[in-house]
Parts: C-alpha cells; structure tokens; sequence
C-alpha cells in the first residue's frame, strides 16, 4: 500500500481499567445528550482518553459493537475539539443505535462545548 493512512485508536487513548470507570463516575461531570450519557474528569496525561459502555438495552453484540465503532470514530475525527485533556465515557442510551454518524457526531460536538464552558472539572 502506498500512501496508506493509518487511522487507529491506540490504547493510550482508550479508558481500559475499572478503578480508571469508577474515578470518571464518582468524580466526573455528566452531559446528558438525547442519544448518550457523557461522563467526564480532568486528567493530567496531556492527552483525552474515551471509555465506552453500551449496554443489551441498545441491541444484540453486532448493533452494540457497531455504537462503539460509531463513537470511537466521533471521537478519533473530533479530538482536536476536546477542550483540553480530558477522561471521557460515553454510555449509549436504547436508541442510540438509529442515530447516524452524523447526529452522534453533532451531539458529541455539542457536548464537547459544554465540556469546554465549564470551569473547574
């Protein structure tokens, strides 16, 4: 391949351990959003980092795995809209899954403004 673009979500930028979920939770802010929950903290990494939860009430494995596709893409083409270094978890809500990329992508945009007026979290 020449001229291949190498698009990835590295695991740098991804929200993997449990205690990593439960500080985001227990100390975050939430953006609520017609599609998803955004759950959000500070962090000093200097880079943001994305969990995302997408529970049975949303569909089967395939319509579940595709959300999350979804939002790591929003969130790979939109990571130089995050405000500043941020940990994130999104939590899908059941009819996140007949969104289209473009309306979750404009949700997370809106969320992420909100993300950039608040002070302090």
């Amino acid at each position: 391949m020449v001229n291949a673009t190498v698009e990835k979500f590295p695991h740098a930028v991804r929200v993997v351990r449990s205690a990593d979920y439960r500080a985001i939770y227990d100390a975050g802010g939430k953006i609520y959003s017609s599609n998803f929950v955004l759950f959000s903290r500070r962090n000093a990494l200097g880079r943001s980092r994305l969990g995302i939860t997408v529970s049975r009430k949303v569909g089967g494995a395939v319509v579940r795995n595709r959300v999350k596709r979804l939002f790591r893409e929003i969130f790979r083409r939109s990571s130089s809209q995050i405000p500043s270094p941020f940990d994130m978890v999104v939590n899908a809500k059941a009819g996140c899954a007949k969104a289209g990329y473009d309306g979750l992508r404009a949700e997370f945009l809106v969320a992420m403004r909100k993300l950039g007026d608040r002070k302090g979290r």
